[in-house]
């Protein structure tokens, strides 16, 4: 049982204070190499237990009646014992609450017969969790029980002493926070039955004010111990990163002083789901719970009250913290997260440079062939005409479509479907294709879940490409990325030779220093840390982007001045040296990710590059486009205070800066599906310069007969379908171009006229009399060659677009790439970006290309990126349709 006296917390019978992991978030769980790397990690970092709570495996919530096979057993029983011989408290967790009947006599006896056999296993610790179910009593145990706390209560008493009062165990409450308590957490009647019923040996699990706490303080503390008759066990999600499928967290443990710990009776992070993440958040845990051991309760920050040193540095340094707790945090020199941070890094770099091959079914035999265009992810749906091919003949009409265009409606609730139920202690058969994977279904509901596109919901390339297939420049041997966040990957049985490569990389990782050459420095982690700081707070390098991407936008001014003034304006050279220290940062981010690709860790890679990936992805195209809106204050302030909970700025710094684009609403264009494999040709986004129009050329001959090769259809006139289909562009409207660039050059375009009209007006006085001059007009026959029917369009007359198009899509473009020069799936997306960036800044609502009708394969390709038919069949002119986008 638990005592206290007037200098802080007795603990008689009981563990020492608890320090470790909860493995405890939603998606897949971590494989046993994993886990026994972690009880490693914990013993070096001096944290003592585990908690074996995935919630996705199906035998410790979905099902958790079923027992454990032989095979099953087998492993967990490896796991029990390979977590004793790294001093590790191996907590066995169960989370019956999704359909438990507590007045059903077979339902406690399958409970207890479960936890006997975990019990078999050496397992001498052990949890009930309750959280994230229905608070409601079925009928037949409304008649058991007065209340939903008495019934849980009366189950664990009872599991409790049948496990003959184990050294440990923990009770994780359905109201588990303060935002959950009703109506608060002192008058809470469910909180009080908890802290009144449930036996004094028995741990309680509190997250804090919120799921996910900014801040743990000593009144809030104080105030769910006074409630629950003793300290609480703190099941902290300040990593956790299972609510967003955009965010990962890799900075310190931060903002809990050490001044806590005499008010609790220990701290179990739950953090990212991608294991390899998360060595910041145990190291500098570990830290934290060793910086004050033989702390006792003080008064400095009880019922908000300070000691008269501490109201004196308060008085000094009142505009430099926001509130007491941080005085009284930052002031607190055992513990200090920046320090804790560099100190951690050391030991980072070692892993970052130990050889660490992923699970086989992280590897492909070969990355897919031609260029797929990702699905969004599920959780930001956009239109249905976003993502499906629109047939010329299907045409909506054009006040719908025009009116159902728009963002998607904000989430209500986080209560996220859940995943495919699967076992984390038994092998799966390694699938020979990436689709074979499983997705998440959807039904049911669990806090703090997402909703991942599967790998099977990523467009096939026969489907959603027009181009060849890749038959050349594409590496082979490329490791498939696979969402740490999808449940469809089962953990995997070790073979004598899985374990003797795990030995061996574990000798690698924790033994004597690689002899390799590093590839990540100090420096290099430090940025990447900072690129993915924490929930409440961006790290330098995220600050950097976005408040300067903030000043160019609202100092872009200066340019426009410089362009009418032949002399350089103090200002205008300003910006342009702080746009280059702009454009140098970006290459620097670009740069982490090469670096983490050619890492020996492998491992490591295929947990992070996806959020790498999508971030560098954008930082392209605000590089590419300097063109913002502003950053507002008022949203900074509440994204860090911590008064809402982290998912309500859902996105981190890539929604910061998607925010700052003009385009910000087209969520198609930037929550996008990571490829299933690692990219490894890097690509740059830029605008348009006017040497790069012979590669434009030869990129629109290379994909001039519907999305294929024209070079044989048009050998004697090369440049005939970049005069005709790209040359009014460069020539009447070059401002509005953007390229796609790669070590070998220009490998795509997107090319536009801000007034699609005017730009008609100019190509009928200047551009067409150039052509004409340029190829005379064929001889009338009965047929032409392909070449002549073009050379005829030029000599003929152009009926004009109907106004209705002009008037709900004034802006034109054409964009085309090179497949076998692309590996990454997501440049057409971002592409498109960049050029419908630059055309909202200059006022334009909707933008439409045109195609001809035969072209199937670029209609398809322009619908999966958000186009639509605007002409009806009637109204087609010359064999053309008109496909258009709202922007």
């Amino acid at each position: 049982m638990t005592l206290e006296n007037g200098h802080g917390v007795l603990k008689a019978d009981k563990m020492k204070f608890i320090s470790g992991v909860v493995e405890g978030f939603y998606g897949r769980p971590w494989s046993a190499d994993q886990r026994k790397l972690l009880f490693t990690w914990m013993q070096k970092c001096g944290l003592n237990t585990y908690m074996y709570a995935p919630k996705d495996d199906y035998k410790h919530r979905a099902y958790w009646r079923e027992l454990y096979s032989v095979e099953e057993a087998e492993n967990l029983s490896h796991l029990i014992t390979a977590a004793k011989e790294k001093e590790v408290t191996f907590v066995y967790a169960i989370s019956p609450g999704l359909d438990i009947s507590f007045s059903n006599v077979k339902d406690i006896q399958a409970l207890k017969r479960k936890l006997e056999q975990v019990s078999t296993f050496g397992c001498e610790a052990f949890a009930l969790l309750f959280d994230d179910i229905d608070p409601e009593l079925s009928e037949a145990d409304r008649s058991a029980f007065q209340s939903f706390g008495l019934a849980q209560v009366s189950v664990s008493n009872e599991i409790y002493e049948h496990l003959h009062e184990p050294k440990l165990f923990l009770f994780c409450p359905t109201e588990y926070c303060a935002s959950r308590a009703v109506p608060t957490v002192s008058s809470s009647e469910y909180l009080n039955t908890i802290g009144s019923k449930l036996l004094p040996g028995i741990d309680v699990m509190w997250t804090g004010p919120h799921v996910v706490s900014k801040k743990l303080s000593i009144p809030s503390l104080e105030e769910i111990s006074s409630v629950l008759k003793r300290p609480s066990v703190i099941w902290d999600n300040i990593h956790a990163n299972d609510y967003d499928p955009r965010r990962v967290f890799l900075g310190p443990y931060d903002g809990r002083s050490p001044e806590i710990i005499p008010y609790i009776n220990g701290v179990m992070t739950n953090p990212n789901t991608e294991f390899e993440a998360n060595f910041m958040a145990i190291h500098t845990l570990g830290q934290w719970c060793q910086s004050n051991p033989d702390g006792v309760k003080k008064d400095i920050m009880k019922d908000e009250r300070m000691s008269p040193i501490a109201a004196d540095i308060k008085l000094e340094t009142e505009n430099d913290f926001a509130t007491g707790d941080d005085i009284t945090f930052r002031m607190d020199m055992r513990y200090q997260p920046k320090m804790a941070l560099k100190a951690a890094i050391k030991d980072w770099l070692v892993e970052l440079h130990s050889p660490s091959t992923p699970p086989e079914n992280y590897l492909p035999p070969s990355p897919p062939a031609g260029l797929p265009l990702p699905d969004v992810i599920k959780t930001c749906l956009t239109p249905a005409f976003t993502t499906q091919t629109s047939s010329v003949s299907s045409i909506p009409a054009m006040t719908l479509i025009c009116s159902s265009v728009r963002a998607p409606e904000p989430i209500a609730t986080f209560l996220q479907p859940t995943s495919l139920p699967v076992s984390s202690l038994i092998e799966i058969p390694q699938s020979d294709s990436i689709s074979d994977t499983g997705s998440a279904t959807e039904s049911g509901a669990e806090p703090m879940d997402i909703a991942i596109t599967s790998t099977s919901d990523c467009l096939d390339s026969s489907q959603s490409s027009p181009m060849p297939s890749v038959t050349d420049g594409a590496p082979q041997d490329v490791p498939l990325f696979e969402k740490q966040n999808s449940s469809d990957s089962l953990m995997q049985v070790e073979s004598d030779t899985a374990t003797e490569k795990k030995d061996d990389c574990e000798n690698n990782r924790l033994g004597d220093p690689v002899k390799s050459e590093p590839v990540f420095s100090e420096e290099d982690a430090l940025a990447l840390i900072d690129l993915f700081y924490m929930p409440f707070e961006h790290g330098s390098n995220s600050l950097f982007f976005l408040q300067r991407l903030y000043w160019l936008r609202n100092n872009a001014l200066a340019i426009s001045k410089k362009k009418e003034h032949t002399e350089n304006t103090f200002e205008a050279t300003e910006w342009h040296h702080l746009s280059e220290e702009f454009i140098a940062k970006v290459e620097q981010a670009s740069d982490l990710l090469v670096k983490l690709v050619n890492g020996p860790n492998k491992s490591f890679m295929c947990d992070l590059y996806s959020y790498l990936w999508d971030l560098i992805s954008l930082l392209k195209i605000c590089r590419a486009h300097v063109q913002w809106l502003g950053f507002s204050k008022g949203y900074k302030e509440a994204f860090m205070s911590g008064d809402q909970e982290p998912w309500v700025f859902r996105g981190g710094l890539q929604a910061e800066l998607q925010r700052l684009l003009p385009i910000d609403s087209a969520h198609d264009l930037f929550y996008i599906k990571p490829p299933d494999y690692i990219v490894t040709r890097p690509c740059n986004l830029r605008p348009y310069r006017s040497e790069d129009e012979d590669a434009l050329y030869q990129i629109c001959l290379k994909t001039c007969d519907d999305g294929m090769d024209g070079t044989d259809v048009f050998p004697d006139s090369p440049l005939l379908m970049g005069d005709k289909l790209l040359g009014k562009f460069l020539t009447l409207s070059p401002e509005y171009g953007f390229v796609i660039e790669d070590d070998m050059g220009v490998c795509g375009y997107a090319v536009a006229a801000l007034d699609a009209r005017e730009l008609a007006k100019k190509v009928e006085v200047a551009w067409l009399p150039a052509m004409r001059e340029k190829y005379q007009a064929p001889d009338k026959k009965d047929s032409y060659s392909p070449a002549e029917e073009v050379i005829q369009s030029f000599h003929c007359e152009r009926k004009t677009i109907s106004d209705d198009v002009y008037l709900q899509f004034p802006s034109v473009l054409r964009l085309d790439v090179l497949p076998s020069r692309i590996e990454d799936p997501a440049l057409p997306r971002r592409l498109l970006a960049c050029v419908l960036s630059s055309l909202k800044c200059n006022g334009s609502k909707g933008v439409h290309c045109e195609l001809s009708v035969g072209d199937k394969f670029l209609i398809d390709f322009y619908s999966k990126l958000g186009f639509f038919p605007v002409t009806s069949m009637d109204e087609i002119v010359e064999d053309t349709v008109n496909l258009g986008r709202p922007i």
